[in-house]
């Protein structure tokens, strides 16, 4: 076959990194309604936008919660002011009365500024999460390339 490979063991893929921490500018990339025990949430996953000079462009957090109801007393405040900080950060403005179901529909695609801390699981493995979302203080993300436009001669019947 004749094909020769340039070798260097010093020359290899560490894997994927601890995302650090630190805020980054990211994008909603998927969001579901969750509910135990009568307590409510969102589950969210975001990616770190590839489209703004920061590090770790492309990936993704996962696994993040944002509570929304506490039956501790001593959190309701604060589950108030994380909830209503992370609606303001995905453009709900004034006094609303929300759908939960809807809001995890209209908040996929929203970019915000998330601030990203490390947890330590029981089994002592480490794990990036979103703590706070913040309203993003970047251009929405933009489609690349020119608009598509379809005309009748494009549709097959």
């Amino acid at each position: 076959m004749g094909f020769k490979i340039n070798f260097d063991s010093a020359n290899v893929s560490t894997g994927f990194g601890l995302v650090e921490e630190g805020k980054y500018e990211v994008t909603i990339v998927a969001a579901e309604a969750k509910e135990w025990q009568g307590q409510y949430s969102i589950g969210f996953d975001v990616e770190i936008r590839s489209d703004i000079e920061q590090k770790h462009q492309g990936a993704k957090i996962l696994y993040n919660t944002l509570y929304l109801t506490s039956a501790i007393a001593d959190y309701a405040e604060d589950t108030e002011k994380k909830r209503n900080s992370f609606f303001v950060a995905c453009g709900y403005k004034g006094k609303m009365d929300l759908d939960l179901d809807v809001v995890v529909r209209e908040i996929i695609g929203k970019s915000v500024l998330a601030y990203v801390k490390h947890e330590t699981d029981k089994n002592n493995k480490t794990w990036a999460k979103v703590k706070f979302v913040a309203p993003s203080s970047a251009d929405p993300a933009q489609p690349d390339g020119p608009p598509i436009q379809v005309g009748e001669d494009d549709l097959p019947f």
